[in-house]
């Protein structure tokens, strides 16, 4: 601000001098007040400070100054118009330059700063993408785990209602035989002619059946 403050006093004072009449004015005024000019804009255009071709830009400006310093120290007016002339031209077209890299320095950093901005956007989108992911990754498991343990749960459910319920009783039917020998019945004996006939005895079978119930424990 302090630069742009001297240029700008720098230029009022110019342009208070070029409201003299011209009229008025002889060849060494005239030399004199180029050569304050000039001076002006080469005093604002270095308290600007800028860089690039501007420092080579304004130490041409000041040759010229020099030299139409020396010329108007010389008496030699008119040389001295134009070489101040020159200093002049040369200043301004350093101030132009100064001003167009300023406002490209000033858009550059306007675009960095966009450029970083829309980086953190992107990185927080990304950032926002992996939790998403980590809270699906989770609750993929939590629910897993949900299923499991009521997997868990049934199972031992199922085991303590076989555990509650009775065995169911075994009957095993064991058959046992006995053979009693029974008595002999008697036999007669007839006298038949040619025909004789005996009566054979077989011995009483007794067949007994158990039945036993088993009950497991």
């Amino acid at each position: 601000m302090r630069k742009f403050v001297i240029h700008a006093a720098a230029l009022t004072a110019l342009s208070l001098m070029a409201a003299v009449p011209v009229a008025a004015e002889s060849k060494g005024d005239r030399a004199k007040m180029a050569v304050a000019e000039a001076q002006g804009k080469i005093d604002a255009l270095n308290a600007m400070g800028a860089g690039g071709d501007v420092p080579r830009m304004t130490a041409d400006a000041m040759a010229a100054l020099r030299s139409a310093q020396d010329q108007l120290r010389a008496g030699h007016k008119d040389e001295a118009i134009e070489a101040a002339h020159r200093a002049s031209h040369l200043a301004d077209t350093a101030v132009g330059v100064a001003e167009r890299d300023r406002r490209e320095a000033a858009a550059a950093k306007q675009a960095d700063t966009a450029i970083a901005a829309q980086a953190q956007v992107s990185a927080a989108r990304d950032q926002a993408a992996a939790a998403q992911q980590q809270a699906d990754a989770a609750n993929a498991r939590a629910t897993n785990a949900e299923q499991a343990a009521a997997s868990a749960a049934a199972d031992a459910a199922a085991a303590r209602a076989a555990a509650t319920t009775p065995p169911a009783a075994t009957t095993v039917t064991t058959e046992t035989t006995h053979t009693t020998a029974a008595a002999s019945a008697p036999v007669r004996k007839k006298r038949v002619v040619r025909t004789v006939r005996r009566a054979t005895t077989h011995p009483a079978t007794v067949t007994e059946k158990t039945t036993t119930t088993v009950t497991p424990q």
